[in-house]
């Protein structure tokens, strides 16, 4: 049995925090560039803090519990095993019952703590990262130190007490032939793909609903962008893993008109071959179709239930920008060349999750419709056979890469 397994590290944790807070002892906090110095010092505080507090614990334990206890307060508490097992994709957590998804099938992990502690551990989460979360604002999504993203409510929005999801990204950089072994998607897609990505001549959009594996898709995609490819790439939550040896990387804050500001320069400044816009949710919209309109190849991620849809989605988000919707969807349209589409939809036989590519299409640009409207000229160029279980041949477009 392991120290970890050995020991009640809930009570742990809660009396040396207590330890800690009657004596101001401070506890790193993430955004702080932390130093080995201050790591050492708070692993020391600990150390004393469990001896002083008489826990009974075996002398060959005393290093690996105490650097335990240190990681959880530091970290996510209870969680933190679960963030750091490798397969895990989602932790859970609804009014102190925390379930994972692991391979694409939910597992309960069981009561781990009240919901006092969650309702704890969140407003601790939102100070580390100095933000605040309360009855005023009772929610909040930021992004944690390894890259996962965490989201939570709160009473009284969230009525059956702490909801929390923490979005977990693979710290390995999935190849398209790990996608195909998978069964996420078939040879002829990743080969067509991969010449896509080293023409860099074409946008795209990779569109489904949320943890469909958009952005896996696109961090395999990028593997193929030619070495000398100026890339650069703006998010607000660090998710996206280009595979190429050097690129301009910025993370902005949310709703906050910063991707605007950010993106204008990099457009108009950093003479990018390729830009990635990592997500595009809100304000992002009017910025990918900027990017479109002065011809700058453009991949972005979105959520929507089609390839076509993902194109109506980006129409919605970029209402703000003044832009009739004629003149929007012939951005989008002259300027787009493919969609993309994953799916992730539950297996009642297996009880899983699968997630993969269900259809892309290749956008030719617009055409008048009988009423005189701006439309689409579009082709579905392969997608998934649900009858066969298998994807259709790739019609492949006429002059694609001319």
């Amino acid at each position: 049995m392991s120290a970890v397994a050995r020991y009640d590290y809930n009570e742990l944790v809660r009396r040396v925090q207590d330890y800690c807070v009657q004596r101001e002892i401070p506890v790193p906090r993430w955004r702080r560039n932390v130093n080995q110095e201050e790591e050492l010092a708070f692993h020391a505080n600990v150390l004393r803090a469990m001896k002083d507090l008489g826990f009974q614990i075996a002398e060959e334990d005393r290093q690996a519990v105490a650097r335990e206890v240190a990681n959880r307060i530091t970290g996510l508490g209870v969680l933190q095993p679960y963030l750091e097992q490798e397969g895990i994709e989602e932790i859970i957590v609804r009014k102190g019952f925390v379930q994972v998804e692991r391979n694409g099938q939910i597992h309960d992990v069981g009561d781990l703590a009240p919901d006092v502690y969650f309702y704890r551990l969140t407003r601790r989460i939102a100070d580390l990262e100095g933000k605040e979360i309360g009855a005023e604002d009772p929610q909040i999504k930021l992004g944690l130190p390894d890259g996962s993203r965490f989201t939570a409510a709160i009473p009284p929005l969230s009525r059956e007490g702490t909801a929390i999801n923490i979005r977990r990204f693979s710290r390995k950089k999935l190849t398209f032939e790990d996608l195909i072994s998978y069964g996420a998607i078939d040879e002829e897609a990743a080969e067509f793909l991969k010449d896509v990505s080293r023409a860099m001549a074409k946008s795209v959009i990779f569109s489904g609903r949320p943890g469909a594996g958009k952005t896996t898709i696109l961090n395999a995609f990028t593997q193929y962008l030619p070495p000398h490819c100026q890339l650069s790439l703006v998010e607000t939550f660090q998710e996206v893993q280009p595979q190429l040896g050097h690129y301009n990387h910025l993370v902005v804050d949310e709703g906050l008109g910063e991707v605007g500001r950010v993106v204008n320069v990099v457009f108009l400044r950093m003479r990018p071959d390729v830009m990635i816009i990592g997500e595009t949710v809100s304000e992002e919209a009017i910025e990918f179709i900027m990017g479109l309109n002065l011809g700058i190849t453009a991949f972005t991620t979105t959520h929507a239930h089609s390839a076509r849809l993902a194109m109506t989605r980006i129409e919605t988000l970029s209402r703000g920008s003044g832009i009739p919707l004629d003149e929007r969807r012939e951005i989008i349209g002259s300027g787009l060349g493919l969609a993309v589409h994953i799916h992730k939809g539950y297996d009642p036989d297996s009880q899983t999750y699968r997630r993969y590519m269900r259809e892309m299409i290749a956008v030719h640009g617009v055409k008048r419709s009988a009423e005189g409207g701006v439309e689409y000229d579009y082709e579905v160029i392969k997608e998934f056979d649900p009858r066969r279980k298998t994807w259709t041949p790739l019609r492949e477009p006429k002059n694609w890469l001319d």
